[in-house]
């Protein structure tokens, strides 16, 4: 019987469904999440603007979507299969002098991209995120994107191919990252449905117009959207793509290589709903190929309801608990303006911690219906995000354990309770909080940098000097309190900043909300300095990870809602309300356990 046992359970777990369910608190999967889903980082700037819906650049008319899919596949064509090196690694920030990384598109992407990585998005899962909005935005499918790409900091291989190679140098070069013909002829077609050829980049294939100030454009295809008339109109012969019809035989890349085959895989590629699938397959293949040694996430899905920005801090001497619940509304639907969303929470200390006899409740300081066009991402999904920003006052005596929320629409239905599936959304500690508020930034031009810059735009950088304050409870004496910064979103991509430094209490800080202050300074030429805290207090260790700065004595004020006794509590709150539908992916999780319960009573 054992043996069976272990066989059933063998044959379960070679069905393993790859995405498990999300589970808060996830920062990396939730940061991921939120530039896949919402476009843009924490702070508001966002990626997905700068290439959605389907733009072209401004001076050079260029497609961007189509910069930043070419870009990516620069950036992967360094992977050699045989030893497992090389990938979508970034790496081609440090390759951009080389003739096969030809034109001013991929300066300029890397511009677009560098003020977008962190301490849990690389720079190569920037690279691979803006691949798949430069598809999503023009109409094409969705890719499949997975995080936890580990950046290269010097240049790779030599190997991208060019127009001027033969077809053997091409498809070596393809199967030396683990492409076959009929993949490579798939990839060209799908990345060539984008874009086309600049006079500026490459004026052997497209000659300029009669004024050389002018930029001519030869476009590999009559559309700007993602769709298959790259393959349709070589097929009829109607193509005007310049690397199928350019006089210069030798430069005829897209001809050798789409006719390699006698067309069989061009002829397969003329139904569009084949070319989608083909293409979303093959990219999602080109945006997984990383060195060996490397982990991808799960598949990031989208959160239907997403606790986020959890901050307990002191505003204005009062102790106070920031948080929002990110809901998900579909596009062509009303919003339900009778829709209530109310916070409960328990005290940590007195009487009535963690619920004893009953919690405590708020209303929505303020609620912000999102732009649809955040991501195209969500777009193409028919979505789109409503806010309830809470900021709540919290009693230091009695401080906050844990909170989760209740969402009722006032039609009759019974609430529905988003309670992080029974276990609550917890405050793991109150020893140590950070105080944005109380810190500063100071700002020292650099000198003027030379190339790399945006078309049109400034080449000016600076030197940013944090001021960082962290509190902690004022009955506390820690014996150290040290912060480790972290900046990765430094223009030319040089290593990042990762730096420990301890905090020293500041006496020129009143205590305020129940803490004392401690503060240090920090330097920094990135954008995206995040912050993780550290005290240890009676010999015990207390964490705050990836706390971001962008926002600190300039961070907006929202005044405080009030607070409402309740006889709500964790327990009657699980067992009475309603919960959300299970995702796909715990329903996977819930068939899986099926299978597995089902083959062990077959093999007992």
């Amino acid at each position: 019987m054992r043996r069976h046992a272990q066989f059933a359970l063998l044959f379960a777990s070679s069905i393993t469904p790859h995405a498990l369910s999300y589970k808060w608190p996830s920062p990396q999967y939730e940061a991921l999440e939120g530039y896949l889903y919402e476009g843009r980082r924490s702070d508001g700037s966002n990626l997905a603007a700068i290439v959605h819906p389907c733009r072209k650049r401004q001076g050079t008319l260029s497609s961007i979507p189509a910069e930043w899919l070419r870009f990516a596949f620069h950036d992967m064509s360094t992977y050699d299969a045989s030893n497992g090196t090389g990938g979508l690694d970034s790496s081609i920030t440090y390759e951009l002098n080389r003739p096969e990384n030809f034109g001013l598109g991929f300066v300029n992407t890397q511009s677009d991209f560098e003020n977008f990585p962190n301490k849990y998005v690389s720079r190569s899962d920037v690279i691979a995120l803006g691949a798949i909005m430069a598809v999503a935005t023009c109409g094409g499918p969705t890719i499949p994107f997975r995080g936890g790409r580990v950046d290269a900091l010097t240049a790779g291989v030599f190997g991208t191919p060019e127009p001027q190679q033969d077809l053997q140098t091409h498809t070596q070069m393809f199967s030396r990252a683990g492409f076959s013909q009929t993949e490579m002829i798939q990839m060209v077609a799908c990345g060539h449905t984008l874009g086309g050829v600049r006079s500026a980049d490459k004026p052997e294939i497209v000659p300029p117009g009669p004024d050389p100030t002018v930029t001519t454009i030869v476009d590999f295809d009559t559309t700007m959207q993602f769709d298959n008339k790259v393959v349709t109109e070589y097929l009829s012969g109607t193509t005007h793509n310049p690397l199928v019809v350019t006089p210069n035989v030798t430069l005829q890349s897209d001809s050798r290589i789409f006719s390699s085959d006698n067309n069989s895989t061009m002829q397969s590629l003329s139904s569009s709903d084949t070319f989608a699938s083909t293409c979303k397959s093959i990219f999602e293949r080109m945006l997984n190929t990383v060195p060996s040694g490397v982990r991808l996430t799960d598949e990031i899905q989208l959160i239907p309801a997403k606790v986020h920005d959890i901050q307990l801090t002191v505003e204005r001497n009062n102790l106070v608990l920031k948080t929002s619940l990110r809901l998900t509304q579909p596009i062509d639907g009303p919003v339900n303006t009778k829709r209530t969303v109310t916070m409960f929470f328990c005290d940590r200390y007195g009487s009535k911690a963690n619920c004893n006899g009953g919690s405590k409740s708020a209303q929505p300081a303020r609620t912000v219906k999102e732009d649809p066009n955040l991501s195209p991402v969500t777009f193409n999904l028919g979505k789109y995000f409503i806010n309830y920003n809470f900021v709540v006052p919290i009693d230091p005596t009695t401080s906050i354990s844990k909170f989760w929320f209740e969402v009722d629409e006032k039609d009759g239905s019974k609430p529905t309770v988003y309670d992080n599936e029974r276990d609550d959304y917890v405050v793991d500690q109150d020893q140590l909080i950070f105080v944005p508020t109380l810190g500063s930034t100071d700002y020292r031009l650099n000198p003027t940098r030379r190339g790399g810059g945006p078309v049109g735009g400034s080449n000016q950088t600076f030197t940013r000097t944090y001021t960082l304050v962290a509190g902690v409870r004022q009955e506390s004496n820690p014996s150290t309190v040290t912060m480790s910064v972290f900046d990765s979103a430094i223009r030319g991509y040089p290593a990042p900043l990762n730096q420990t430094i301890p905090l020293t209490l500041n006496s020129s800080l009143s205590p305020a909300g129940g803490y004392k202050f401690y503060s240090a300074r920090v330097e920094s030429v990135g954008l995206q300095l995040t912050a993780d805290f550290v005290a240890v207090v009676d010999g015990k260790q207390y964490g705050l990870d990836f706390q971001s700065t962008t926002f600190l004595d300039n961070t907006p004020y929202v005044p405080t809602t009030n607070v409402t006794n309740t006889s709500n509590t964790p327990t009657t709150n699980h067992s009475a309300a309603l919960r959300p539908s299970p995702t796909g992916a715990t329903l996977l999780v819930i068939a899986f356990a099926s299978i597995v319960r089902l083959a062990l009573d077959i093999f007992s």
